[in-house]
């Protein structure tokens, strides 16, 4: 079964859907869905799989934008996270080209003492912050319950330090540190960096990622299912029109926000265990502030900013890209920083963010020419970022990913603690989980022969 990857008509009536009971329903198109379900077409061509996504686009949380500044500016997911990283697969594939972000001579440190340099001169200038970015932590183990910000004071972390990890590690991951567990984010931070360190931006954007994986599988978009029937004897999925679709399996990629949130009723309701750990995760509150300028507004080979204000966070997805002459700059703020933001509405908070830019550059009579505030917040279809692992709740992302046959689960919260929150982990969930899938489906088959060789 094929598609284009986008919007396939629906039936007139329920019933006739009825008819086709599908192998796999993959519930979100998303990284994680589209990556599962090119995975499970690369490896059985035969098989019957259906997308069906609420939005009325491909990617999910990947979402880039071509209105803007006339060239690609991501809204949501933005940087390749590793040399090694699966996407390069992709990438080379498709022939795109990206450009590297070191984060050394190429970025501004404003440092407690008020002093402005660049990475690497601010690291061996303050040891304070050189400790918040290399992690040469005491060997102290976390306690159970204990937020990292709260193991970091107890490891005798000063306002100053806690303020860099707070500036450059929690912003990062979306979300303050009073809600991060100690134990996962030291899982996170001692990764054995299979993927590597290097950051990339593709300068076509992750647009040409989704749109190469929506071509294959048949795709419903601007369908939001609100029902899911799940038994031994397959899967019965109900969207918001009152549409049926029927398979033997599904694979749930849904954001965490939205599955929390419960507008997906599951009948009968997760077991106790995916309570468990939808519990124990959080979905963060996650902004960017987008901004055009007419000129440059930093030297040359100054692409990004670590600010002492709110957002603490600037990018200038523009340097580097040989197509436009644009000049634009990416706040990304999360966390109490976001909230403290948003809270104002968009032209208060696009003014705020922007004074806070204004003294950080030292021009205080910088004007944009546009400007936008992505709030994935209030995004009905994510009600959040990116996910993190509450304090206390250290084992949560592998058991919202263990199989609940015939149900299946994917997404970046599903995937181990070093790679969640990116793209990269959101395709290798898929990727597992279409695994997981054929297996299953192969010892169906199995079932189904054996009974049709001894009929009762």
């Amino acid at each position: 079964m094929s598609g284009t990857g986008r919007r396939s008509s629906h039936n007139d009536m329920p019933s006739e859907h009825d008819v086709d009971v599908y192998d796999v329903l993959v519930v979100g198109a998303g990284m994680a869905g589209l990556g599962a379900a090119r995975a499970l077409l690369d490896a059985r061509g035969e098989l019957e799989v259906m997308v069906l996504e609420a939005r009325e686009r491909l990617g999910g949380r990947a979402h880039t934008d071509h209105r803007f500044a006339g060239f690609p500016v991501e809204l949501g997911a933005e940087f390749i996270h590793g040399e090694r990283s699966i996407v390069w697969k992709h990438v080379e594939r498709l022939g795109l080209e990206t450009v590297r972000w070191t984060k050394e001579e190429d970025s501004w440190v404003r440092l407690a003492d008020g002093r402005r340099l660049n990475m690497l001169e601010a690291r061996a200038a303050d040891p304070a912050l050189e400790v918040a970015r290399s992690w040469h932590l005491p060997p102290s183990r976390p306690r159970r319950h204990e937020s990292f910000g709260g193991y970091l004071r107890r490891l005798g972390f000063d306002h100053v330090r806690l303020d860099y990890v707070r500036r450059m590690y929690a912003n990062a991951a979306g979300e303050s540190l009073r809600f991060l567990d100690a134990t996962s984010a030291l899982e996170g931070l001692h990764r054995d960096l299979a993927d590597g360190e290097q950051d990339h931006r593709i300068l076509e954007g992750y647009g040409a990622v989704v749109e190469a994986l929506g071509v294959g599988p048949e795709i419903f978009t601007g369908t939001i299912v609100t029902r899911i029937e799940w038994n031994q004897g397959g899967v019965v999925v109900h969207d918001h029109e009152g549409h049926v679709y029927r398979a033997h399996t599904a694979l749930i990629t849904l954001p965490l926000g939205v599955l929390q949130a419960g507008g997906v009723e599951f009948d009968p309701p997760l077991p106790e265990s995916k309570e468990r750990a939808l519990a124990g995760l959080g979905m963060g509150p996650v902004a960017k502030l987008l901004y055009r300028f007419a000129d440059t507004i930093t030297p040359d080979e100054i692409t990004a900013v670590y600010a002492a204000g709110n957002p603490p966070m600037w990018w200038s997805p523009s340097a580097g890209h040989p197509t436009t002459e644009a000049v634009v700059w990416t706040a990304l703020v999360t966390g109490d920083g976001a909230v403290e933001l948003v809270r104002l509405g968009e032209a208060d908070a696009l003014e705020r963010g922007l004074e806070a830019l204004r003294r950080e550059l030292g021009r205080p009579g910088l004007r944009p020419q546009a400007s936008v505030v992505v709030d994935w917040t209030t995004d009905p279809f994510a009600r959040g970022g990116y996910s993190h692992v509450r304090p206390g709740h250290h084992g949560a992302r592998e058991l919202l990913a263990e199989p609940t046959p015939p149900l299946y689960w994917a997404g970046e919260a599903t995937a181990p603690e070093a790679r969640a929150a990116t793209v990269q982990g959101a395709i290798l969930s898929g990727e597992r989980a279409a695994a997981e899938i054929l297996r299953a489906l192969d010892e169906r088959t199995e079932v189904l022969n054996a009974a049709s060789l001894n009929p009762a």
